[in-house]
């Protein structure tokens, strides 16, 4: 038995816990209203008859009595010493509403619904809320206690009815909510210093749960009675929050705005009770983080971005929470952007095409330019096609509210450019030098050819020297924004392969004339001085040419001619030359028998004595017999050799040797 009290002593502790998380979880709010009907509150300095309108009791001719707030001065300069706040916030002294407190209407117009007699009227809500119950200030006058009737009316037209409702007389009533402490006279502005009295009271209409998600519009007062007078003096709502809340649509006004401007940030269609607590959160990197805002703990806050945010919160109802859908701030750049280029680019273009605008800030604007630039007002595009060639501004004019002014941007079309390129002659010589350009409009520029073609870039010379033979196409291409490209065909020509051949080298004089053998035909001869040669059919005239060895050269005709060589030697054929007498005496004349031929073969000098003893003989036609080892006396020669001509010859002769 003790264990099972244990357990329900435990439940019932938890539900005590819960009724007074419940209870804790109630937020009043005070709502602004319309519908006042008299002005019961002096203020000022004057009598109470020119500061208020009406009375809070009925009196009579010389007793009636009105409330005062602390700025109240009588004609004798007396003032309350209790009195209802200037402000006109009161902090009801009810213990079971903990931090229920009302708004007064000013005391400088009507404050109050009064009803004297019976009859009824109705309260109207400026801005109409849900809640879970309706708590309504009011008081007596003139001592009766009749039941009254509330009527509470939603937005969607139904309503719940509160009757036999009590409104405790002004003085002595149990259970105020505000103790005012004074009173002042309507008739002659005297005070009523009670401390105690009189007093505010207040009313606590429960609304059904089927009316919570509802919006209150109106509160309806009525009494049947003649007495008393009631007045009705603020209305506060209670509201408590259950399940998760929905966070709504975060709304911002404005939702483009400027630095340093202020932003009012709210959600729409959220969870509107009490007990919830508000965190807005920031976030200004796109929505991928969001952090807390310091202070921002309000249903609705007042912001100041510098930069572009987003905004959302976070709706808290006893530990579960919802988050609104995030809205953007949108914060004006100080200045207007334009830009048709990305620099270090120019905003430069060739008359064709569109060009679109590479950046522009803020958006929604309008965009002009001078005549004969052709440009989309809305998006700034440029109808390059359609535009005269020249330099244009265009001013770009933020939209209404933009924190900069106009912005402009240089824009420059260009007419087409067409380049020319040739290289005069369609055919080039490989193996050296170059082949440049014959025509290059406009000039500045750039060249480059087809694969295996060496060529500078900057002046399109070709080099042919590096160039193997082939045809190739030299590409052009201008300078400047309406660039275009030309085209030219060049040839690059491989060398003649010159040969030049008299079927031999060595040619006796008496010979038969040598012709030449060359490839290709058609070209011109030539040679070193003492050939007589034919420079057009290179024959060479033996007899006429002076012996000795010489060079012939063949140039071939043609673009790319080339030229082949011949060495050959022209050999003499006159007879022996050879002294009739001999001195070996060592003086250098006539030393030696030597026989000055040119140009034999088979060379063979024999000496013999008188008695045809031979006594010399040699086979070099440089050498000879000095007679040395011989006496003085006649003797015999006999020289044989084959001349140039290939024919046999022979000498003999004598001569006389002296000592």
């Amino acid at each position: 038995m003790k264990l099972l009290f244990t357990r329900v002593c435990c439940l019932l502790g938890g539900l005590v816990g819960v009724s007074q998380l419940a209870q804790a979880q109630i937020t009043y709010t005070p709502v602004a209203v319309t519908g006042y009907t008299a002005d019961v509150i002096a203020d000022g300095t004057g009598p109470v008859a020119s500061r208020t309108t009406n009375t809070i009791d009925r009196g009579n001719a010389t007793v009636k009595w009105c409330f005062a707030n602390t700025t109240y001065v009588n004609p004798t300069g007396q003032s309350p010493v209790l009195a209802l706040p200037a402000s006109g916030l009161l902090p009801s002294a009810v213990t079971t509403t903990p931090g229920l407190t009302f708004q007064l209407a000013p005391a400088t117009a009507n404050n109050s619904l009064r009803i004297d007699g019976a009859g009824q009227g109705t309260l109207t809500l400026t801005t109409p809320r849900a809640a879970t119950e309706v708590v309504v200030l009011a008081t007596e006058g003139n001592g009766s206690t009749a039941a009254k009737t509330f009527v509470v009316t939603f937005t969607d037209g139904t309503s719940q009815t509160f009757s036999n409702q009590v409104v405790p007389d002004w003085f002595n009533g149990a259970t105020p909510a505000y103790i005012v402490g004074s009173r002042v006279s309507y008739v002659d502005n005297s005070i009523d210093n009670a401390t105690t009295n009189p007093r505010l009271y207040q009313v606590r209409l429960a609304l059904a749960a089927t009316n919570y998600s509802k919006l209150v519009l109106s509160v309806n007062a009525s009494k049947a009675s003649t007495d008393p007078v009631l007045n009705v003096m603020g209305i506060t709502l209670g509201a408590t929050c259950q399940g998760v809340p929905n966070g709504g649509v975060a709304v911002a006004v404005p939702n483009i705005l400027c630095p340093g401007q202020q932003v009012a940030l709210t959600p729409s269609g959220s969870t509107n009770a009490g007990g919830l607590t508000f965190q807005w959160q920031a976030s200004t990197d796109g929505g991928t983080t969001f952090t807390n805002v310091v202070g921002a703990t309000s249903p609705t806050y007042i912001g100041t971005p510098t930069v572009t945010t987003i905004y959302q919160v976070i709706i808290t109802c006893n530990g579960q929470s919802g988050t609104s859908t995030p809205v953007t701030v949108t914060v004006q750049p100080t200045t207007t952007t334009l830009a048709y280029a990305t620099p270090p680019a120019t905003a430069s273009f060739c008359r064709s095409g569109t060009q679109a605008v590479v950046a522009v800030s803020p958006a929604g604007g309008t965009f002009s330019a001078g005549a004969g630039l052709s440009i989309n007002a809305t998006t700034g595009t440029l109808n390059l096609g359609a535009s005269t060639a020249g330099t244009y501004t265009v001013t770009y004019t933020p939209p209404t509210g933009a924190c900069g002014g106009p912005a402009t941007a240089t824009v420059t079309v260009t007419a087409p450019v067409t380049p020319t390129l040739t290289y005069g002659t369609n055919g080039f010589c490989a193996g050296s030098g170059t082949a440049a350009p014959t025509t290059v409009t406009p000039t500045g520029g750039t060249f480059s050819g087809s694969a295996g073609l060496i060529i500078n870039a900057t002046t399109g010379a070709v080099n042919l020297a590096a160039t193997p033979a082939g045809t190739y196409t030299v590409s052009y291409t201008s300078a400047g924004t309406c660039s275009a490209t030309a085209t030219a065909p060049v040839t690059v020509l491989a060398p003649q392969v010159v040969t030049l051949s008299y079927g031999g080298t060595d040619f006796c004089k008496a010979g038969t004339n040598p012709t030449a053998a060359v490839t290709p035909a058609g070209g011109t001869f030539g040679s070193t001085t003492g050939l007589a040669i034919n420079t057009a059919t290179g024959a060479i005239d033996l007899n006429t040419s002076v012996a000795g060895t010489y060079t012939v050269t063949y140039t071939s005709a043609g673009q790319c001619n080339g030229q082949a060589t011949a060495r050959l030697t022209v050999k003499g054929n006159a007879p022996p030359t050879y002294p009739n007498i001999l001195t070996p005496n060592g003086d250098g004349l006539n030393d030696v028998l030597r026989l000055y031929i040119a140009d034999v073969q088979n060379y063979s000098l024999q000496v013999f004595s008188r008695w045809g003893r031979r006594v010399y003989e040699g086979h070099s036609a440089t050498e000879g017999w000095s007679a040395a080892d011989s006496s003085a006396g006649t003797y015999y020669y006999l020289v044989e050799y084959t001349d140039c001509a290939g024919r046999a010859q022979s000498v003999r002769n004598w001569l006389e040797v002296v000592k």
